[in-house]
């Protein structure tokens, strides 16, 4: 059995970076010729995202999308476990959203230049504190009706336990007047961790996305605070997701992505 899993996953991997560079290709094209930043950002992302899922088999269960909240700008802190997470938020969002991402990506040829057209915002892990100087450039991109995702423990977990949480989400969120949403996701370590090049068909994530935070005019200790209890937030639903699948009694929802380009 094991060597069957064994040769599935080499298949599939072999099957899969392929689909990536052509996506990517793809949605380098579209980001170039579509005018419109919402469509670029919700539309052609949801649906590249959705065919990499697709092609690894991804099942995708959600609680929670009630709590997106559509028509206004918000910033979204998840747990990082996997390239995954991004495919997985990007499918299942029902709003245009962007992403934080390490400066060191925007050093990729192609992916460097859609992630600029789609206005993702770099972070430099060794002076993150230089990155708190871009707040005008995240208030115009909160402004543009574009939410942001960040990944508050600044790297991908080795163990899937949840590291600390950075307080720039907060920071970001109380100069700019927006609320954070919580989301957890388990489950996409299991597709591909980090390091390895293996890609594993068929695995099951679930996402549960909590109400929303509104962080208001928040001084720095206050941020601290509210930062903590979103990562609090957060470790009970992966703990709860583990434990059993669910939280409060309420079912998680299968959601069928668009993999349409």
């Amino acid at each position: 059995m094991k060597l069957v899993e064994t040769w599935k996953s080499i298949a599939v991997t072999l099957l899969w970076w392929p689909i990536l560079v052509l996506d990517a290709l793809c949605v380098a094209l579209l980001v170039t010729i579509l005018p419109d930043r919402r469509l670029r950002n919700g539309t052609v992302v949801r649906a590249a995202s959705s065919l990499l899922l697709k092609a690894a088999g991804v099942e995708v269960q959600v609680q929670g999308l009630e709590n997106i909240i559509k028509g206004k700008s918000q910033i979204l802190v998840a747990n990082h476990q996997s390239w995954f997470d991004s495919f997985i938020l990007a499918s299942v969002l029902p709003i245009p959203i962007t992403f934080v991402s390490k400066k060191e990506m925007f050093r990729v040829p192609v992916y460097s230049y859609i992630m600029r057209r789609l206005r993702f915002v770099s972070v430099d892990r060794v002076n993150p504190h230089s990155d708190l100087k871009s707040i005008d450039a995240i208030a115009a991109l909160l402004q543009s009706q574009l939410s942001l995702v960040i990944f508050p423990e600044g790297v991908m977990s080795r163990t899937g336990k949840l590291g600390s949480f950075k307080r720039g989400a907060v920071y970001f969120a109380a100069k700019t007047n927006v609320p954070v949403t919580p989301i957890a996701l388990t489950g996409t370590r299991k597709i591909k961790s980090q390091g390895s090049p293996w890609i594993h068909y068929g695995v099951q994530t679930k996402v549960i996305i909590s109400e929303p935070v509104e962080a208001g005019d928040l001084k720095r200790e206050e941020q601290r605070t509210v930062m903590k209890n979103i990562r609090t937030t957060i470790e009970r639903n992966l703990t709860a997701m583990e434990i059993s699948g669910d939280l409060n009694n309420s079912p998680m929802v299968e959601v069928e992505y668009d993999a349409t380009c």
